[in-house]
This record gives structure tokens, C-alpha cells and sequence, in this order.
């Protein structure tokens, strides 16, 4: 069989020696793009990444199976599917991200849940594995390109900033206190 002709229409097995299609039907195309128009509005984050470039080593099967899981703890999940029905899904929301533009095979992260621990979850297995690699994110319908997406995933985390918000606002009530106490020992001193 043809080496062109396998490339384009599906994979060939040699040690069964059989044919596999792995080209999708026009029905399955239309149940992605179905299910994209559905999932998009609905997702709070929509993270563009790539798991394979080529002339690069990719994510191995193992590698995308943990990060599948640890999305599914924070209400998210990877989506892989054709640029073009992306393109086609990303119409109507009006955001701007260009699909096109972005190299190699691109995946989807869909979140439902908190934004920032998402974004924080994807940071950590990238730097874990360097194979995945962030094009932008789609957050309250604006496309925010790599840069922005990298600043949020670094921030720290809402109890960190909860924490230090509270010692920054007990620091002046605590040093007055401690000044008022000198005066008072100072007033008992003399008296």
C-alpha cells in the first residue's frame, strides 16, 4: 500500500496487517462541533494549548491520562478535535482567539470551576512536562494571549492573598495597640 495514500486516509497495522480508518465521519464531526457550541458558553476558562509539535516529543498516553484526571478534581476537561470545527465553534462567541495561528495540534481546556485553579493546575504540569504548552485563554469571552494567561496561572493562590490582605490590615491596628500600651506604661510610670 502507498505511503501518501495511508498518511491521508487512515493507519496500517503491520504486525496484523491490517487497515485502520482513523479519518472521522462528516456525523461525527457534527456531534463535535455540537458538543463545542454547547460546551463553550458554559465554560467560565477555555485554555489553548499544544501537546504536539512537530519535530517535538509530545505528550505520551500516560502523560495525557494524568492531566485528564487532574482537570476532572477542578471542574475541567481536555478536549482535543480539528481546528476547523473549533474555528467554527469560536464564531459565535466573537472572542477573537485565531485557531489558526497556533502551531501544532491544539487541545481545549473546559472549565467550569474556579478559574484561577485551573489555570494554576495547568501551570504546574507544564512545568512538570514540557510538552504542553499554553497559546492563550478565552476568560469572560476575551481572548488573553499567552503572556496574560501565564500572569494569572503565577498569582498565588486566593487564601494566600486572603491572608496576607488580613495581615496588612491587622499590621496598623496591632502597631497601635503596641504604641498605645508605652503611652499607658509610660502614664503609670510617672504617676
Amino acid at each position: 500500500m502507498n505511503a501518501e495514500v495511508i498518511a491521508i486516509t487512515g493507519c496500517y497495522c503491520l504486525r496484523k496487517r491490517r487497515f485502520f480508518n482513523t479519518m472521522k465521519r462528516k456525523s461525527q464531526k457534527k456531534e463535535e462541533l455540537k458538543k463545542l457550541k454547547e460546551k463553550f458558553p458554559s465554560s467560565k476558562i477555555t485554555v489553548f494549548t499544544t501537546f504536539s509539535r512537530v519535530g517535538e516529543k509530545g505528550l505520551s498516553v500516560a502523560q495525557m491520562s494524568e492531566l485528564k484526571k487532574t482537570l476532572r478534581t477542578i471542574d475541567a476537561e481536555f478536549f482535543v478535535t480539528k481546528k476547523t470545527l473549533m474555528d467554527l465553534a469560536l464564531k459565535e462567541l466573537k472572542s477573537g482567539a485565531d485557531v489558526y495561528g497556533m502551531d501544532g495540534s491544539v487541545g481545549l481546556v473546559l472549565g467550569t470551576g474556579d478559574v484561577y485553579a485551573i489555570s494554576k493546575k495547568l501551570y504546574e504540569f507544564a512545568k512538570k512536562n514540557k510538552a504542553l504548552q499554553f497559546f492563550g485563554a478565552i476568560l469572560e469571552n476575551n481572548f488573553m494571549g499567552k503572556d496574560g494567561f501565564l500572569e494569572m496561572a503565577k498569582m498565588p493562590s486566593r487564601e494566600t492573598l486572603l491572608a496576607r490582605l488580613f495581615g496588612m490590615m491587622k499590621y496598623p491596628i496591632s502597631g497601635l495597640a503596641i504604641v498605645l500600651s508605652e503611652v499607658a506604661k509610660k502614664k503609670e510610670a510617672t504617676t
